[in-house]
């Protein structure tokens, strides 16, 4: 009896001690480098509004909340996970539900990327997470050229995604009618992010602060400690009762500023010329009363 406790007890402590690296070796490697995502398709956007959204022009002044998002935490072998893959897509998806953000209505715009495996580590991890880097920024630079529209804009840091807020700050143009749309980086309350606003630098004069922290967080999953995980497990996000409150404030009072102090742009001419209706004077033969505008090749 009592080496049978004792052997049941052994077998619990191997358990505990080595359940997750026989999991992480069970999942394995893949070396396959996906491709860099193309940021015209709509499969490589964890969010963007289906239609163009009131440019800058427009009054009120409009707002985009971009969010940067979450590394994949869907179980995968070790290596890149490609930015169209579903997996990426579902952890984005449990990110918006569990902090209420599917339900605002904010402008959101999220672009995906090739993401480190949760099983990767070291520095295998922190090659992956540089590729990260690079197409977060390609994504946040295809946003400001094509999707922007001269709108103001909010970044937000979603809860494991800090590693990535270099790649999104290098991006940040310099100019001042820029800076004067730039409502700030929103970040979460338990982030260890250190001197951001001096890397930041200048934001809209519609706030004291270009960094702010909000209710925002994650917690690994509590059957962690009995089921096989991964290096870096599943995590539950946490958003307190003030983070879409929040959210929404930051874009109301940049919006409400621009509308005051900025200079509205002026509104392209592709924006409006599709809907404009030309007359054309009918094209006659001489002494024909036919109208021959439509004819082609006579």
């Amino acid at each position: 009896m009592r080496r049978g406790l004792i052997a049941i007890l052994v077998v619990l402590v191997g358990w505990f001690v080595f359940k997750d690296l026989i999991y992480t070796s069970f999942i394995g490697r893949s070396d396959t480098i996906p491709p860099a995502p193309d940021f015209f398709y709509d499969d490589v956007w964890l969010e963007r509004p289906s239609e163009d959204t009131d440019g800058g022009w427009v009054t009120p002044w409009g707002v985009d909340l971009f969010v940067v998002a979450p590394p994949s935490f869907h179980p995968a072998p070790a290596g890149l996970v490609a930015a169209d893959a579903p997996d990426i897509h579902d952890s984005f998806k449990s990110f918006l539900s569990e902090t209420g953000l599917q339900h605002s209505d904010l402008s959101l715009y999220a672009p995906s990327f090739r993401s480190p495996s949760p099983a990767l580590t070291g520095k295998p991890r922190i090659e992956a997470i540089n590729t990260s880097k690079t197409d977060i920024q390609d994504g946040f630079t295809r946003y400001l050229t094509v999707d922007n529209r001269d709108r103001g804009v909010v970044i937000l840091i979603a809860p494991g995604a800090e590693e990535f807020v270099p790649a999104v700050v290098a991006a940040l143009p310099s100019d001042d009618i820029f800076r004067e749309r730039f409502g700030g980086i929103i970040v979460p309350a338990s982030s260890a992010i250190e001197s951001l606003d001096e890397s930041v630098g200048a934001c809209s004069n519609a706030f004291e602060a270009c960094v702010l922290k909000v209710e925002l967080g994650s917690e690994p999953s509590r059957k962690r400690w009995i089921l096989p995980s991964l290096p870096h497990p599943k995590r539950t996000f946490i958003a307190g009762d003030s983070f879409i409150p929040a959210l929404e404030s930051r874009a109301a009072v940049l919006s409400e500023w621009l509308d005051a102090n900025a200079v509205k742009p002026a509104e392209p001419f592709d924006s409006w010329a599709a809907d404009e209706v030309v007359d054309v004077a009918p094209i006659r033969r001489p002494n024909q009363d036919e109208d021959i505008s439509g004819d082609r090749g006579n």
